[in-house]
């Protein structure tokens, strides 16, 4: 049996304002409740150890424990008094390389569950992992590297962001770009994503998803997800996901890639290193084995290589 040490990167934090961040709070919190509720409900996990503020007060429980943190006391205060012996699973976003940073800051006598370092820092960038897919001949969008003339739409965003933060429209004429952001032409094909589990190279895709939108005149942010949406599209998928995998031997665990149509076939938009979204939306429409195959691999690291059993569709909003 296994003990477990789950460190959300926004709900651990030492000093969090709940109104001012109640968006990403909301959000942080439906992932780490769910990964919580799976996996407590698998055998083999023996306990949970769960660092949060203590501005989120919950009971224990026989196989869940919190541990607060606050003003005096940070997470590293907290992993410092628990057992090497545990195993650590950690939700951290790409903006601000926010989640390489979380990683470094671990301890080494940690079991962190986790892809390499060096895969977390190519996919925290989205310039870097453009230039690398274009090089390793795995489809992906196009970036506007200098000025140009035309007047076409693009995408502006952070180089290192997560979800829709700072995502902006705008029509490409003589558009100054930003070191600290990537201008991306915008694709009006169905944008998606689907979540893959992966070890040494091998990848199980769990679920394939088409993204709810939100357009205004100069912004656009993802409010949901269609789980199921592209399951006609899994075997197009799935060879992504194998090309994926096999180039990148260091992707492990439960990973997200937001793809979008384009010319027949599908591109990848950027690649998430961790638990998203849509991994709280997958009881609603594919078999419950899934969760329990996703809590059993990151117990004893086995990829099985069974299809996931798809229901029906559903509108997961986040």
């Amino acid at each position: 049996m296994s003990n477990i040490i789950l460190l959300e990167h926004f709900t651990s934090q030492s000093n969090i304002n709940l109104y001012k961040d109640r968006e990403i709070l909301k959000e942080a919190l439906n992932i780490s409740n769910s990964i919580i509720k799976n996996f407590i409900n698998n055998h083999q996990v023996k306990r949970i150890f769960v660092i949060r503020n203590e501005k989120f007060k919950s009971e224990n429980s026989e196989k869940i424990k919190i541990l607060y943190t606050n003003p005096k006391t940070g997470y590293i205060d907290i992993l410092k008094k628990l057992n090497t012996v545990n195993k650590v699973l950690i939700i951290a976003p790409e903006t601000k390389k926010l989640s390489i940073k979380l990683h470094s800051s671990i301890p080494k006598k940690f079991d962190v569950m986790s892809s390499t370092k060096t895969i977390l820092k190519t996919f925290a960038s989205k310039t870097e992992t453009i230039n690398i897919l274009e090089q390793l001949n795995i489809p992906t969008v196009n970036f506007y590297k200098s000025k140009t003339q035309n007047e076409e739409k693009v995408i502006i965003k952070p180089n290192y962001g997560a979800g829709s933060d700072k995502i902006f429209i705008r029509k490409n004429n003589f558009l100054n770009i930003d070191k600290n952001y990537i201008v991306q032409r915008f694709y009006k094909g169905t944008k998606g994503s689907f979540l893959m589990l992966c070890k040494s190279g091998e990848s199980k895709v769990v679920c394939c998803n088409e993204q709810i939108l939100e357009h205004t005149s100069n912004k656009i942010r993802q409010i949901g997800c269609i789980m199921g949406g592209l399951e006609d599209h899994r075997d197009e998928i799935e060879a992504l996901a194998n090309k994926l995998c096999k180039k990148f031997k260091g992707l492990f665990g439960l990973i997200g890639v937001d793809i979008v149509r384009e010319g027949g076939k599908w591109l990848i938009l950027e690649i998430n290193s961790r638990f998203t979204s849509s991994y709280c939306g997958l009881e609603k429409s594919y078999d419950s084995r899934i969760l329990r195959e996703i809590t059993e691999f990151y117990i004893n690291r086995k990829l099985k290589k069974s299809i996931p059993k798809f229901i029906k569709t559903y509108k997961y909003y986040f």
